[in-house]
């Protein structure tokens, strides 16, 4: 239905079934051990990322079956540049920081791209047919900003000259707030001792490892996620109620239904990550959890400039609970999932305690406090170079062409219109899988193989 959605923005072409094909293209699935329905496989066969079902730590069966209860190829992480390893066609540059798009006023059209060296030399590239961006949804619109294609009144501001006014440069960033919290277990329901600390567990983990590639130390420790729906206990916050009535009796968070509200990742150790600003526990077994609200009612955020300095960071506004209704909604979704750990049959007996501090569960105005204090971005950003029909609506046309500037493409999340109810991961895939194919069909002197549908 997400996808769906996309259709206001793009066209049919940006719909569930014609964009299936670009979800799995990226992907191979495997299945080395025939442990699951043959039928999987259609989830991608041939692409570069090789998938399969996580194998889950064997000593952490009892921690799943406690969540489970109460909710009623063998292959090496690598990093992403061994996709271009041995690519004849593709130069890294690296250490370099866009300045700004070289474009022909006149014409209006972009040319190539002027970069900063590490010395503080610029160089130019000059493209032969096309300049593709794709420096991600908070880089992407600051380089357009620099380059005179943004708001212009946001231009104007930071003495930037307006090559075309295109207003939604920048705007309709969104992600998914998060907040964690950490439970202490009993010990053997935890892989802290194993992953976090040194001594013989730690040894002979990393031993296993080195030996065949398997063990705690190749699992992401994300041993269950789950995507609930709470809309009994939303409907006892008045505000919420009053809400919904006036949106015709529908959610304001998921009108149509169906959708849930929340990503629930429980890690079956202290996840430093996630909790930065807890002071790291010397002893014990802990669950860290982590409450992302996938949809929500505050109007987008933005990126704006800084400067005009293109190494300045942008000036980056998640605008994260502007609108209530998404703090009562993620006070009720950390209430929703305390009750299922702390009474749900099965998990409330390994449950030791809180970490480092209670949850204030009884106080709205206390929950409140803890939403704010302690939420963080899921780092799922989308949407700051929207999909669109016209200029009028967001930043490229469905091709995926800037509007208004002739041989520029921009592919990657930002330009996502509506964020999926998940991670968006596979997403940003899709779009990167679908702009080769248009590029590919745009230029078939150049590519023999097109997409068939293009």
């Amino acid at each position: 239905e997400t996808f769906d959605d996309w259709e206001e923005f793009g066209g049919k072409e940006w719909t569930w079934e014609p964009l299936l094909h670009y979800l799995r293209k990226s992907v191979t699935y495997y299945d080395d051990e025939k442990l699951y329905d043959p039928n999987l496989k259609s989830i991608g066969g041939g692409g570069p990322l090789p998938i399969a079902h996580a194998e889950l730590i064997p000593e952490m069966q009892g921690f799943r079956d406690a969540i489970t209860k109460a909710w009623v190829s063998k292959g090496q992480r690598s990093g992403s540049y061994l996709f271009l390893k041995n690519k004849p066609n593709i130069t890294v540059v690296s250490e370099v920081h866009s300045k700004r798009l070289v474009i022909n006023k006149a014409t209006r059209t972009c040319t190539g791209v002027t970069v900063i060296a590490p010395n503080g030399a610029e160089l130019t590239f000059y493209a032969t047919r096309e300049v593709i961006l794709s420096q991600g949804v908070f880089e992407s619109p600051k380089l357009l900003m620099l380059s005179g294609i943004g708001p212009a009144r946001e231009l104007a501001k930071h003495g930037i000259e307006v090559i075309i006014d295109s207003p939604h440069v920048g705007q309709n960033l969104i992600d998914h707030p998060a907040v964690p919290f950490v439970l202490r277990v009993k010990d053997g329901y935890g892989m802290d001792d194993v992953l976090l600390r040194s001594g013989s567990l730690n040894s002979a983990a990393a031993a296993q490892y080195r030996k065949d590639k398997s063990g705690a130390v190749g699992s992401a420790c994300l041993e269950m996620v789950g995507f609930p729906r709470i809309d009994k206990n939303l409907m006892k916050d008045p505000i919420y109620r009053a809400a919904k009535a006036s949106n015709g009796g529908l959610d304001p968070l998921q009108p149509t239904g169906g959708r849930p509200h929340f990503e629930l990742d429980f890690v079956c150790l202290f996840g430093s990550a996630f909790q930065w600003h807890y002071p790291l526990p010397r002893e014990g077994q802990y669950m860290s959890v982590v409450v992302d609200l996938v949809r929500t009612v505050s109007e987008a955020g933005e990126v704006k400039l800084n400067s005009s300095d293109p190494l300045e960071q942008p000036n980056i506004n998640l605008n994260f609970f502007a609108n209530e209704i998404d703090i009562i909604a993620m006070r009720e979704g950390i209430r929703w999932t305390y009750d299922l750990l702390l009474n749900g049959d099965g998990f409330k007996d390994i449950v030791v305690g809180e970490y480092p501090w209670e949850m204030p569960l009884d106080s709205d105005e206390e929950m409140k406090k803890v939403v704010l204090d302690r939420c963080q971005t899921a780092f799922h950003p989308t949407g700051t170079a929207r999909l669109s029909k016209s200029i009028e609506q967001g930043v490229v046309d469905p091709q995926l062409r800037v509007h208004g500037i002739k041989n520029l493409r921009l592919i990657d999340a930002s330009v996502i219109p509506i964020i999926p109810d998940c991670r968006p991961q596979n997403s940003v895939y899709m779009v990167a899988e679908k702009g080769a194919d248009m590029i590919k069909a745009y230029h078939k002197d150049l590519y023999r193989d097109s997409h068939p549908k293009l």
